[in-house]
């Protein structure tokens, strides 16, 4: 899974190029010199929603590579060595400075002779108005997950329609612009210093008349900058809705700056098809694409290797089941198939999380005990077969983090070993020590285990649990919300859910299988009925298996944890884990650490872990050792841990 930043005006941030290994397979690599498509297979069904983000907490990541292959007119990227640096394709000048008050204003020139894919040329005006958008009252009352207006000056008032202009937001000519950032926000929160700093630096550029209709422009009269339109209409919910809606979920013919057009998204098919844009500006490194098209696919794990044997997939990225990368180099190396591949450190790992408020899983004792009835070193080497290995709390390998506090983890970190006996005494300290009719539970039974709880306690579990006297006893039972078509999800079926360990124990793990989307809709607790998709805004299930991964070199948890019940109602916070500790680390870890100062960030980041890891919200399950096939018929491809193929295929050439 993405995971949500309040940073909101990152908008597009770039992948981080790092270590990369790639070997040559097959014959002696294609032949073709002239226009190129190349099919990517992405495991992740595409949305379609192309909004930044906007109206959800976390992007889909199959959503995510099409903006950035599409809509990439940025002022700030983050370069190989993972920092966040100034486009400079579209940045003729940038400055920061700061007042007294330690409020940071960040003020660009931008480029002339840019132009959108339609010929429209692009101005200061196009990087102001998604941020005048996302912090009007029109965009809130659409739905904006943003939080952006707190962080601006006068954006607290401008949000609420008591001011006409976003005072921090200044247009300051055809091709200059200012944002200034507030030390100290609207909401309380501390903004600056931020460890990474120059994130608050990347804005969008959007296209004005096709995200909402003809008239529109950003002016400013010497107060702040506002949306205008020539025919005096007022920057509305009414207004504007339909038209943002329409760009929001269009399938084709886009008005994008990015290295690639949207031709078309069939969602029946699960189809993406992509074209080269020639006014495409370049990113920081002055990088254009030289492959023509691009097709991306709904990849099965079921039927994905025999897809890339008939050349059905050409291209697929970050691979982590063990049994398909030996099957993938079995064929590369007997010949049968004519690519080559990538191996590196994948900047994420896999687990599976807790709803922390609802069910047996809101006791810090039974995710504990869940966590001792799976043997995750066997489960990491049945998965990975011998590419990745067992991580222990909210992190990967290929972090520098982590790598510099192995020493301090290994002393430090409690690695819930395989213990059902150890299990069981943390069930029972947990209070599960009934059977349903609150008679004493003995060990050994088989049955599944009560806890005698409150009514407050039992809220969403009702149906569940069982009432003997007046008295409410809860089950040990955990309701799994489990993606179909998962490798994953099948291995913990057989390992944790129906493992002999686990009845043993009194638990009962019910696997519900259904839709990635609606894994994310139960997730986020999303009320998208009015789209005719169900309520999901209800809790119901406790437990799901995911992914998390970093497309950039920032680590950031801030808000993840939040215990603020504004952010909890805008989507942050899905482990629904209210602790302070927890949420005051993870804010201070990049809230108040002065960009560069490394030492005290390290510190803070190892006091977070270990607090994470005490309390366990979500269960780590492996840190992959990723793999990336990819056609001969292309060169000079080539992926990493924050390089994903949305970057790579922009260095991609056809082959001689």
């Amino acid at each position: 899974m993405k995971l949500k930043k309040i940073v909101a005006l990152v908008l597009a941030l770039a992948f981080v190029l790092s270590f990369a290994a790639c070997t040559k397979g097959g014959n002696d690599g294609g032949k073709k010199t002239g226009d190129v498509t190349v099919v990517i297979g992405d495991s992740t069904q595409a949305n379609g929603d192309w909004a930044y983000g906007a109206f959800a907490s976390s992007i889909n990541a199959t959503d995510q590579s099409v903006i950035n292959l599409t809509d990439d007119c940025v002022t700030v990227q983050s370069n190989e060595n993972g920092d966040y640096v100034i486009n400079d394709s579209v940045v003729d000048k940038f400055e920061r400075t700061e007042d007294d008050d330690g409020n940071a204003t960040y003020t660009f020139k931008i480029k002339e002779g840019l132009q959108f894919n339609n010929g429209d040329p692009i101005k200061a005006e196009n990087f102001l108005a998604w941020l005048l958008f996302i912090t009007s009252p029109a965009g809130l009352e659409m739905g904006v997950t943003k939080m952006t207006y707190a962080m601006i000056p006068g954006g607290d008032a401008y949000s609420k329609g008591e001011a006409p202009v976003l005072a921090g937001a200044r247009l300051l000519g055809d091709y200059e612009f200012a944002v200034t950032v507030l030390a100290e926000g609207s909401d309380g929160n501390a903004y600056l210093p931020y460890y990474y700093d120059m994130s608050y630096a990347a804005f969008q550029a959007v296209n004005l008349n096709y995200w909402f209709g003809e008239g529109w422009s950003v002016a400013d009269d010497g107060e702040g900058a506002y949306m205008k339109n020539a025919n005096g209409t007022e920057f509305t919910k009414d207004a504007i809705e339909k038209t943002v809606a329409a760009a929001q979920f269009a399938t084709s013919d886009r008005v994008t700056a990015g290295p690639y057009n949207l031709v078309k998204f069939d969602k029946t098919a699960n189809e993406i098809t992509l074209e080269m844009n020639d006014k495409y500006c370049g990113d920081f490194q002055g990088q254009k694409p030289s492959i023509k098209k691009l097709v991306i696919v709904k990849a099965e794990d079921e039927t994905v290797i025999d897809t890339i044997s008939t050349g059905g997939i050409q291209i697929y990225s970050g691979i982590a089941d063990g049994d398909q990368v030996n099957a993938l180099l079995d064929l590369i190396d007997s010949k049968k198939l004519d690519s080559s591949y990538c191996k590196y450190d994948r900047a994420g790992y896999g687990y599976f999380g807790f709803a922390c408020d609802i069910g047996p899983t809101q006791y810090t004792e039974f995710r504990q005990a869940v966590a001792m009835l799976l043997d995750r070193g066997e489960f990491a080497n049945t998965f990975c077969q011998g590419w990745g290995s067992v991580v222990h709390g909210p992190y990967c390998t290929a972090f520098s983090m982590y790598e510099d506090s192995k020493d301090f983890l290994a002393k430090n970190l409690n690695t819930y070993d395989y213990n059902p006996e150890g299990a069981v005494k943390l069930l029972k300290e947990a209070g599960f020590i009934y059977n349903e009719d609150g008679s004493d539970y003995e060990d050994g039974s088989g049955k599944v285990r009560y806890k005698r709880v409150t009514a407050d306690e039992a809220k969403y579990y009702e149906d569940f649990c069982k009432t003997v006297n007046g008295e409410i006893y809860m089950p040990a039972i955990v309701n799994w919300a489990s993606s179909e078509g998962n490798s994953v999800s099948d291995l913990l079926s057989t390992m944790l859910a129906n493992g002999k360990a686990t009845k043993e124990a009194g638990i009962e793990i019910k696997q519900n299988v259904m839709t990635f989307d609606q894994l994310l809709n139960y997730l986020y607790r999303q009320d998208i009925s009015a789209l005719g998709d169900g309520d999901y805004a209800v809790p119901k299930y406790n437990m799901f298996n995911l992914a998390t991964g970093w497309s950039s070199g920032a680590y950031d948890f801030s808000f993840e944890f939040t215990t603020n019940q504004d952010y909890i109602d805008m989507g942050y916070n899905v482990t629904h884990l209210y602790d302070e500790k927890l949420d005051k680390l993870s804010m201070d870890m990049v809230y108040g650490v002065e960009s560069g100062d490394y030492d005290t960030y390290l510190d803070m980041w190892q006091q977070f872990v270990l607090r994470y890891n005490e309390l366990l919200p979500q269960v780590p399950l492996y840190a992959n050792i990723y793999m990336t096939v990819y056609p001969n018929s292309i060169a000079n491809y080539q992926e990493g841990p924050f390089w994903g193929y949305a970057r790579a295929i922009l260095y991609a050439t056809p082959a001689k």
